[in-house]
Parts: structure tokens; C-alpha cells; sequence
């Protein structure tokens, strides 16, 4: 028999799955035009274990700076096709772009969905070079959800025991992340349960379990904030301060403060931050006219943030990009 809380995830994932069913279409319309896609690419066997590639348009594609998206949705809901835009606009700046699905709870519990994002990333540091990518400069993003999975990866990197403990042998790749892209994120499975945002204690339970012991035992090891080491490579948050999840990013940047871990943070003002990514799918350009306020402009015009992250990429270590970066759209968004 059904539990209860299973009950409310598959609603709440029916839900939002028809949302996004229904709002993929318009969201992604054309985006892929100018881009090589390649879809439903199986890392394994499940069949939620697929990706898409997008790739920038070439003849003779160059050894391009890798960007592996995990999306959002709670740990129960959502796919890669809903964020074909964010993953496109990527790859539009240069990137090689992987949009990765995975295992979703509550049918797949922890740590299911961890052992997928291992999976992914020896498949794509085997395989991208196939596709014009260099696998020594990786970037990881996600958003929510994937921000979780993506800053508990990097960390794992440094922490080899962490997947021993979620039932992987090690990495069969070593890869070489240069930085994390993370927006509004959960890091600290314990806190969020008291966390101000919709619908958290089912997601969170969902993915942990719902009896005490195991989600508190869980929680210890799914939880990044729990996890850092003055390895992790530069971290970038992005979250506005009216979001429910705000304290979840801000107690992430002292813990990597206090642990020597390099960082930069953009909170936002307001709800701005919480539909940032938002922002990003429709392409969101930070114009200046005549030396002016800044204003958004959207289009599918080149990025400034995305040009930046990308030069760096090609330079050398993503840190370097991250202060200015940083400083630019903190500057930016206050005259929003």
C-alpha cells in the first residue's frame, strides 16, 4: 500500500511534469537551431539514465570547455527537456553542454540519484571527447535539486569514501571540474526541513526517507555543506534573498568560508533571484546604453555572464572569472 508521502510526491510530480510538458515546447521553440543535438544518449541501463549533447555548429568542432547541467525539481519531478533552453544557451557561449536526466524519487530513493550523476560523468569524461569536448576543464551546474547533486559530486571528487558509502567504486575517470555553477540550491538536508519554501519537507523525505533514523542518517551524507574541503574547486552562488531556500546558500558560502574553499556569491534583491534561471532561459543580456542604468534585455543575443564564464574557461581555472563576474551582476542587479 501506498504511504502517504509517496501519495503527495507522485501528485506534486504529475503535476509538475504536465507543467513542464506543456511549457517545454514554447520555452525551447528554435533554441537549438543554430546547435549539433544529440538526444537520449543512454549512460546506463535504467531508463531515466540519458542525456542530451549540445554543441556549438562547426565543421571541425575545437577541443571545446565541457558544462554538465543537473536540473532541478525536488528530487521527484522534472527532465532535461524542460531545460533544453538553459542547456542550449550554454553551449551557444561555447560550451559543450551535457543535460543529464537521472533516477527521481520516490520509485528511486537516495542514493539513487547520486549514483546516476557518478555514472553521467564517467560516461561523458569517456565519450566527450567524441564530440569535440575536452574533459579537462569541466564545469558543473544545476539548479535546486541539481545544485545539491552537483556541489555533493565536486565534493566527492576529493572525498573518495563518499562513494564507497552511496555503493559506487570510485570514479573510473578523474575529472577535472574548474568550477561550480549553483543556483538556489539544498545543502544542508537537516536545516531545509524548516526552510520557508513549498512543499520542502516532501521533497526532502521523498529523496531521504521517511522514517527519522534513516533520513537523519541520509542527511549526514547527502548533505554538501557537510561535505567540503579546501579542494572543492571555486564555487559561484546564485539565489535571491526572497527565496525560500535563501538560507540554505548563505550558510553554504560560510561553511565554505570557513573551511578555506574559494567562492563568490550574487544574491539577489527581492524575487529576482528566485526566477533567475528563469531570466536565463529566455536569455537574459545585461545591456548599458549610453553608460546608463543597466537594464535586462531578452533575445537570444550573447550573454554577458555565459561570454565570461566561457574565456575564463578556455584560460585557465574558473577562479579567476568568478570576482568580477560576481561584482558585475551584483552591481547590476541593484539598479534593477
Amino acid at each position: 500500500m501506498i504511504s502517504m508521502l509517496d501519495f503527495k510526491a507522485y501528485l506534486l510530480k504529475t503535476l509538475f511534469d504536465l507543467l513542464g510538458r506543456l511549457g517545454s515546447p514554447v520555452l525551447n521553440f528554435g533554441l537549438t537551431r543554430n546547435l549539433d543535438l544529440f538526444s537520449d544518449l543512454r549512460y546506463g541501463p535504467e531508463a531515466e539514465q540519458r542525456l542530451d549533447i549540445l554543441r556549438p555548429k562547426s565543421i571541425h568542432p575545437n577541443k571545446l570547455p565541457v558544462l554538465v547541467y543537473f536540473h532541478g525539481g525536488g528530487w521527484i519531478s522534472a527532465d532535461k527537456k524542460i531545460y533544453t533552453r538553459i542547456a542550449a544557451t550554454f553551449s551557444q557561449q561555447g560550451f559543450l553542454t551535457f543535460n543529464v536526466d537521472y533516477r527521481l524519487a520516490p520509485q528511486s530513493r537516495f542514493s539513487a540519484t547520486l549514483q546516476d550523476a557518478t555514472r553521467a560523468m564517467d560516461w561523458i569524461c569517456h565519450n566527450a571527447v567524441h564530440y569535440g569536448g575536452d574533459c579537462s576543464i569541466v564545469v558543473l551546474a544545476g539548479d535546486s535539486a541539481g545544485a545539491q547533486i552537483a556541489s555533493w559530486y565536486a565534493s566527492a571528487l576529493h572525498k573518495t569514501g563518499l562513494f564507497h558509502r552511496i555503493g559506487v567504486q570510485d570514479p573510473v575517470s578523474k575529472v577535472s571540474v574548474k568550477g561550480l555553477l549553483l543556483f538556489y540550491g539544498v545543502y544542508d538536508f537537516d536545516t531545509v526541513l524548516d526552510a520557508q519554501f513549498p512543499f520542502i519537507r516532501i521533497f526532502a523525505r521523498s529523496f531521504l526517507g521517511q522514517d527519522p533514523q534513516d533520513y537523519a542518517e541520509n542527511s549526514r551524507l547527502a548533505s554538501p555543506v557537510r561535505q567540503i574541503s579546501r579542494d572543492l574547486p571555486p564555487v559561484w552562488l546564485c539565489v535571491g534573498r526572497g527565496d525560500g531556500l535563501f538560507a540554505q546558500s548563505q550558510a553554504y558560502a560560510h561553511a565554505l568560508e570557513s573551511r578555506g574553499a574559494h567562492y563568490r556569491t550574487l544574491f539577489f534583491s527581492g524575487l529576482l533571484g528566485t526566477s533567475w534561471l528563469s531570466l536565463l532561459q529566455m536569455a537574459p543580456v545585461i545591456t548599458n546604453r549610453s553608460g546608463g542604468r543597466p537594464r535586462i534585455s531578452s533575445g537570444l543575443r550573447r550573454n554577458r555572464l555565459l561570454d565570461r564564464i566561457s574565456h575564463q574557461c578556455r584560460q585557465g581555472p574558473l577562479e579567476s572569472a568568478l570576482g568580477p563576474l560576481s561584482a558585475a551582476y551584483s552591481k547590476a542587479s541593484e539598479n534593477m
